[in-house]
């Protein structure tokens, strides 16, 4: 069980071209981040007026020489009022917070349910072959896990940075028109501030990548194991698949330590910076008021905007950490939706609302690698309403046939044709709900039995579904689960796997399709059982044409004809007495199934 996910990633800080593609998802809810834009500088107003406001109370009430002109009553009023001011603009701060928070994540929640809806839509329209490249735990982890990693850009990553650069520039400006030197003197922590960052960030983005590599790797092994728990433990394997697990999850505990590690650095140097700037305005401050270039209220608000300065830039980390969790979410997100194997439908779909059943293969070649072909030349005709059956050793493509038959993959040569109409250019949609298949692994989803049977089809009535019940016998087995409504858990896990056949089969036939197709179908179901079920199939196949695929013989001795393949190719054709008569491969499966049982 190899799981790569292919996280070698290109290498740039920022791929302008994948934020533009990312916003062009934000582009129809624009409305929603100009409000939560207008707000946050609508904060950063509120904000940066505090300094000023504590700054010039200082001077006129407390220490300055304008405050020692003043009564004591004077002083304690201004002091009271600037209270009520600082208090205000708290309830504005408060009101505007709470309406950009809210805005900013509903409309990110919004952007977030468009783009997984993309995301999950075109995933579940590519061929076949894109899941024969891709396993499900990585497809699930774009979904879900990286679509979320998308979330944090859209809430606290676009909208956010541009009001904290417009606060820096603002700070900037205010700083410089108090006092120049001392302006910078504050500011002369900033390179430094800038280097550990980028020093940080270097290393932060490498580890961040690391990690949702593991992640990846992680979800995509424990989806395999748990979904072939059955052959683990029929094997006693259970130690070694905890072992690889635990590894794979030592793997990515030390992911996070290094990036645990990287952080622990980070912090604690910006507050050594960030007391450097301190001291370095206490102290020009301190000679420039001596010398009486400033006034002392001036040194509080510089200190004041120092910390709202700093406060951003020390955040930097967080934005740009969620700036480059996006643009690697983004790229690996966007790597699906890039993907172009979806099968080609015509613009102008021929119709099959004429459908008798006629199924013609025409000199067929398939290969799901191209190294390996599994068809080759392959022909044969359907007549409607005929019975035909597959029969040859594992690997001779017969499944492979009803692949290509429901159109999941296309041929690499030759022609598949339904009534004469070529399925490249017919709807495959339409082309499906002809088809009634039964698969030997049968899918049954968590839910009522009523849902399992009719998969959305709200036009069968409960009279179909009971009728398709009792024609394969499997009526006694829903009259256990409580009748239609009853429930089926995960995967039918509460059911024998005949009685999951059984339900497949009914479910099949309650959709009424032109042509029946049925893979290893009664493999599954024990002898006495089976009895009961080839009656039912003898009933439910007449007037229709049906494709049989089975090992077991005696399932398909009745069939109109039975073609014999082997390596790809069509050996034998004929009924079940001529293939006897021919003494070929099919008389030797025959001799091995029944005289050596």
């Amino acid at each position: 069980m190899s799981h790569k996910d292919g996280d070698d990633l290109s290498g740039k800080v920022v791929d302008a071209r994948l934020l533009r593609r990312l916003l062009a998802f934000a582009r129809p809810h624009a409305r929603g981040f100009l409000g939560s834009t207008f707000l946050l500088l609508c904060l950063a107003v509120l904000t940066l007026s505090v300094p000023e406001i504590l700054g010039s109370a200082v001077d006129e009430y407390i220490v300055g020489d304008e405050a020692e002109s003043l009564t004591d009553d004077a002083r304690g009023s201004g002091v009271r009022s600037t209270a009520l001011i600082l208090a205000g603009i708290g309830l504005l701060t408060f009101g505007a917070r709470l309406a950009q928070i809210t805005l900013t994540n509903r409309t990110g929640q919004r952007v977030i349910h468009d783009l997984r809806l993309a995301v999950y839509s075109h995933v579940t329209r590519r061929s076949l072959r894109f899941f024969d490249r891709n396993p499900v735990g990585m497809l699930v982890t774009r979904v879900t896990g990286d679509i979320e990693t998308l979330n944090e850009f859209f809430v606290s990553g676009v909208d956010v940075l541009f009001s904290d650069f417009i606060r820096i520039l603002a700070i900037i400006g205010l700083l410089l028109f108090i006092d120049w030197q001392m302006a910078l003197a504050t500011l002369a922590v900033v390179p430094l501030i800038l280097l550990w960052a980028f020093v940080f960030q270097r290393r932060a983005r490498k580890l961040f990548r690391e990690v949702r590599g593991e992640v990846s790797r992680l979800n995509g092994y424990m989806n395999e194991a748990l979904s072939g728990v059955q052959v683990v433990r029929s094997f006693g394997r259970e130690a070694t698949i905890q072992a690889k697990f635990q590894g794979m999850s030592s793997d990515l505990r030390n992911a996070h330590l290094k990036t645990v590690r990287n952080f622990s650095w980070f912090f604690p140097g910006m507050e050594l910076i960030t007391a450097m700037g301190m001291s370095a305005v206490l102290v020009t401050g301190y000679h420039l008021v001596i010398g009486g270039r400033i006034a002392p209220g001036d040194v509080v608000k510089f200190w004041l905007y120092l910390t709202l300065f700093i406060e951003p830039l020390r955040q930097l980390a967080d934005k740009y950490n969620i700036l480059q969790a996006a643009v690697a979410a983004g790229e690996r997100v966007f790597r699906v939706l890039d993907d172009d194997s979806a099968l080609k439908i015509a613009e102008t779909p021929t119709s099959l609302s004429d459908s008798r059943g006629r199924v013609h293969f025409d000199n067929v070649h398939f290969a799901y690698d191209e190294e390996k072909p599994v068809l080759r030349g392959v022909s044969f005709d359907v007549e409607p309403g005929s019975r035909i059956a597959f029969v040859g050793p594992t690997g001779s493509g017969k499944s492979t046939i009803i692949n290509l038959l429901c159109r999941f993959y296309d041929p690499g040569a030759g022609r598949v044709l339904l009534d004469g109409k070529d399925l490249r250019d017919v709807d495959p949609h339409e082309l499906r709900r002809r088809i009634g298949v039964v698969l030997q692994d049968v899918f049954l989803f968590e839910g009522t039995v009523r849902e399992n049977l009719t998969l959305g089809a709200d036009h069968l009535s409960d009279e179909v579904l009971a009728r398709a019940l009792e024609a394969v016998q499997a009526d006694a087995v829903v009259a256990r689960l409580g009748g239609l409504d009853g429930r089926i858990r995960e995967r039918g896990a509460t059911l024998s796997t005949g009685e999951k056949q059984l339900l497949a089969f009914a479910r099949t036939l309650a959709h009424d399709p032109a042509l029946l197709v049925l893979d290893e179908a009664t493999a599954h179901i024990d002898t006495e059982s089976e009895i009961l079920f080839q009656r039912a199939l003898d009933k439910v196949m007449e007037g229709r044409t049906a494709i049989v695929i089975a090992h077991r013989l005696s399932t398909i001795q009745e069939c109109d004809r039975i073609l014999v393949l082997h390596h790809g190719e069509v050996r034998e054709s004929g009924t079940h007495d001529e293939l006897l008569r021919q003494n070929g491969i099919y008389a030797r499966l025959y001799r091995l199934q029944f005289e050596g049982a």
